[in-house]
């Protein structure tokens, strides 16, 4: 695929930065969202001067960090001029947050391999409820807040479930949210398709095998959070009322700011 023809191909980035625009994707009504409000991505590390006039390009004025505090730790990042940045752990394990640094990995790797076809999916479906980064991400995308960029470490999970949400908000399909969701294997396939031999040295014996499931999504993990969503609250609407105190009228409004 060539990433360049693809709605939210922001240039001048490298692929496996996976950043992306959610403008341009098309919700229920034949509306689109708006360009250059929405962005999702990995941490904004290891950028070259160029790379990062790109991000300065973009206007940001919120910066959601959904990594766990090691993992923000150990690699800060770039914050642009303006810019406010929160840092809140998108997931949770056991009441503490999900860690996806090298030491963090290592720590629930025995967990990972204990249940591989349902860990993620389990850790997805938690996502959409009661939790804290969620809700701070709304709070700034109702109160528009925009432009604003959220992310994790690398752009796929807690960034993918995140982009969900807001995606469901403004009434895209599941199947236009999944389609977003996947352009993650694409953006990180080099990455994805590492050869054993240049895979880190820190990466657990017993996970080495799993690289590429690692660093690449499911589809499925990702609907059966969407499902999860209308099993216990019956619609989206009713979701969005539960969980953010958002009626019809909220939407509605949300909708008309975001979509064009």
């Amino acid at each position: 695929m060539d990433l360049a023809t693809t709605a939210g191909y922001v240039a001048g980035l490298p692929d496996a930065l996976n950043l992306r625009d959610l403008g341009g994707i098309e919700a229920r009504d034949g509306r689109v969202v708006r360009r250059g409000l929405l962005y999702r991505g990995s941490a904004l590390v290891g950028l070259d001067d160029a790379q990062k006039a790109v991000i300065d390009g973009l206007g940001l004025r919120f910066i959601l960090d959904l990594r766990a505090r090691g993992e923000a730790e150990e690699a800060p990042e770039y914050v642009p001029a303006g810019a406010e940045r929160l840092r809140k752990g998108g997931m949770y394990l056991n009441g503490e947050e999900v860690d996806f640094s090298p030491s963090g990995i290592g720590r629930i790797s025995e967990q990972i391999q204990a249940s591989p076809a349902t860990f993620m999916r389990n850790l997805y479906t938690s996502m959409m409820f009661g939790n804290p980064a969620v809700h701070a991400l709304v709070e700034r995308f109702v109160g528009g807040c925009s432009p604003l960029y959220f992310h994790c470490t690398a752009g796929k999970d807690r960034t993918g479930v995140c982009a969900a949400v807001l995606l469901m908000l403004l009434d895209i399909s599941d199947d236009a949210i999944v389609h977003d969701f996947l352009l993650t294997n694409q953006y990180r396939a080099s990455i994805i398709n590492m050869p054993p031999e240049q895979l880190p040295a820190w990466l657990p014996e017993r996970e080495r095998e799993n690289w590429g499931k690692m660093n690449g999504v499911n589809e499925e993990d990702l609907r059966a959070s969407l499902a999860a969503v209308v099993e216990r609250h019956g619609s989206r609407e009713a979701y969005a009322k539960a969980e953010f105190g958002l009626d019809a009228a909220a939407l509605s409004r949300l909708r008309d700011r975001y979509l064009a």
